[in-house]
């Protein structure tokens, strides 16, 4: 098997920077890292190594076709992936389980949260089925406990989440396969019971139970997420705000808001702006409080930083940023969650001064405070918080920031598009119809140190997409590089083809539009869906598609098969762990189209990527005839 050579160091401004900046300080990141590790396992890189059982582990190579238990090539292929598809669901839904306790603790008149979109709360109980008959504070009871049962249901008894809220032309392609599913964690346990050793040897019942988890992880783990923290936080809004790693202030307290749940960190911002407090940053020799948000996180209090303009200072960056932020010597307190935080997070803020609090019962990072986030007391949590960020600031050592700061439109969602298109979608259908719009992509995910780093693979891609007229949707560290890069501000419309450059100077959007974070993914569906309404087709149908150019970890392969599921194709790079069976390589690329209307595209390089894409597109809109 022919190598990649590979490079380790980043290569957008910012980053480049900081890494220098690293390197000058001693400290090593993770490219550094990643350079060590090469040459990586083929085996794995092929999805053909077996660790199993104790007869392991297994490769599969020329002389040995089978492992020790007979399991082939195809098999060990297929559970290693729909493990990883497992934990990414699971996760998610952990996420949304989260958000969903605190709404019934909302409703109980025990949390420190109110409802702030009583609207989306009554039409999206109403929609389940349940009494909207009663107080704004019953039916937050209600739909809290609803996603908590629905999560918790067997996997025999069929989501009412996926039947009530999914398009109908889906439900019929879903039901003809039998893959609708039940309980997610349900589901997700009797997939770990099936891909472990001699239970169940059958590729496509496996990669078929996948597809369902696939649908489970979209309504009860991404649909229940951004939508319980909508009604709790507030539905977001059109915004313009600062990004990038320049943005952070040498002369104030700062605190990062870190990962993907931002309920706790919507605490923060409250307490941030305490007099009181403010009072006490400046009486240690600082200007003030100031709040940012990195990763994920930071997109989700940037879509709503409409309301907190006073201490929100802006989105830091992405997954393979976060070293260099603290290495800023900038950050005082970094707080985070769940995901995307780096082991090595421990020993990069002891050298640079930041006090790092986990605040959710998963994380344990050796040697980090622990502040776990409940729902009723979430604001003494942020006061301690606060109070630790300022402390931290009398440690200060030397700052060194980029010059370079940005600016960035964001707050996308359906409900914000159909506003900014007069109250309806049939405003961007026309566009499309009419060809001034060829199609829409939606490019989500991670950033990784492979081919293409720092993003290089994105911007390229997206690029390449919007030249060709293409109108791009961002979610995940995927907005926070598009961002780094200027593609999510007005005057990138000077990027855009002519078609797509009159559309968005004439609605006032930029030509790639941030959705928010990786979980956010759920509303991309939601406006996907609501377009091929407009147009009464199903979504395999449209001149749309799904790309994670940079595609990380396990939430990124359910998300993977929640896009096919839905019928989309989705692109992705690098290539998943499938390469070493023939038979699963061809099921996804290629089979399984037919049966849902989605598929997987592998392509590394971003121009032809870019072709493939507009191939698909192109074809969907010539069997619609526009």
């Amino acid at each position: 098997m022919k190598m990649m050579v590979h490079t380790s160091q980043p290569e957008d401004g910012i980053s480049r920077y900081m890494y220098d900046a690293t390197r000058k300080d001693g400290v090593s990141t993770v490219y550094e890292r990643f350079a060590k590790q090469q040459p990586q396992c083929g085996f794995g890189a092929m999805g053909i190594c077996c660790t199993l059982c104790a007869d392991g582990p297994c490769q599969i190579t020329r002389k040995a076709s089978h492992g020790v238990c007979g399991a082939t090539a195809d098999l060990i292929v297929a559970r290693n992936l729909l493990q990883k598809c497992a934990q990414g669901t699971v996760a998610n839904v952990y996420h949304a389980r989260n958000v969903a306790r605190t709404l019934k603790a909302v409703g109980e008149g025990r949390s420190d949260y109110e409802i702030k979109d009583e609207v989306k709360l009554r039409n999206v109980a109403g929609k389940l089925g349940l009494d909207i008959s009663g107080s704004t504070s019953e039916i937050a009871r209600a739909l809290g406990e609803f996603f908590i049962a629905q999560i918790n249901s067997n996997d025999y008894e069929p989501l009412r989440l996926v039947e009530a809220m999914a398009p109908k032309k889906r439900l019929e392609v879903w039901r003809k396969l039998d893959i609708i599913p039940g309980g997610p964690n349900s589901e997700a346990a009797t997939l770990l019971s099936k891909t472990m050793t001699n239970v169940n040897n059958d590729v496509v019942d496996l990669l078929l139970h996948a597809l369902r988890l696939g649908i489970a992880n979209e309504y009860a783990g991404l649909f229940g997420i951004t939508t319980l923290q909508e009604i709790l936080m507030g539905t977001a809004s059109i915004t313009e705000g600062e990004v990038n790693i320049g943005v952070l202030d040498p002369e104030t307290v700062n605190i990062m808001a870190h990962g993907h749940q931002p309920l706790l960190a919507i605490k923060v911002l409250e307490v941030a702006g305490n007099p009181e407090l403010i009072e006490e940053a400046k009486r240690v020799g600082a200007k003030g409080i100031k709040v940012y948000g990195s990763l994920c996180e930071g997109q989700q209090l940037l879509n709503i930083s409409n309301e907190y303009k006073n201490v929100f200072s802006g989105q830091i960056g992405n997954w393979i940023q976060q070293e260099f932020i603290l290495a800023t010597g900038a950050v005082d307190a970094m707080f985070f969650d769940y995901n995307c935080v780096m082991p090595t997070m421990v020993e990069i803020a002891e050298r640079y001064h930041t006090k790092l609090i986990s605040t959710d019962k998963v994380i344990r990072q050796a040697g980090v405070e622990r502040l776990e986030f409940e729902p009723d007391n979430a604001s003494n949590i942020a006061e301690g918080i606060v109070n630790k960020a300022i402390e931290a600031f009398t440690h200060r050592g030397k700052v060194n920031i980029p010059a370079l700061k940005m600016t960035a439109v964001a707050g996308f969602t359906t409900e914000s598009v159909v506003a900014a298109l007069g109250g309806s979608v049939k405003p961007l259908v026309d566009v499309i119809v009419n060809g001034s719009v060829k199609g829409v992509v939606a490019i989500v995910g991670c950033t990784t140190v492979r081919e293409f780093q720092s993003g290089k693979h994105i911007t390229g891609l997206v690029e390449e997409l919007i030249r060709r007229d293409i109108l791009v949707i961002g979610a995940g560290c995927v907005s926070s590089t598009l961002e780094n890069a200027g593609l999510m501000q007005l005057e990138a419309s000077e990027k855009a083809g002519g078609g797509l450059q009159k559309v968005c100077q004439s609605l006032g959007v930029p030509p790639c539009l941030s959705y928010g974070s990786c979980t956010d993914i759920g509303k991309i569906v939601d406006t996907v869906a609501a377009i091929a309404a407009e147009l009464d087709v199903d979504i395999s149908q449209l001149p749309v598609a799904v790309s994670a150019p940079e595609y990380l970890e396990q939430k990124a392969v359910a998300d993977a098969f929640t896009a096919v599921a839905m019928g989309l194709m989705i692109h992705l790079a690098p290539a998943p762990p499938v390469l070493g069976s023939s038979l699963v390589t061809k099921i996804l690329t290629q089979d399984v189209e037919a049966l849902v209307g989605g598929k997987v595209f592998v392509e590394l390089d971003p121009i032809k990527a870019a072709d493939g894409i507009e191939k698909h597109i192109l074809a969907k809109r010539e069997a619609l005839n526009i």
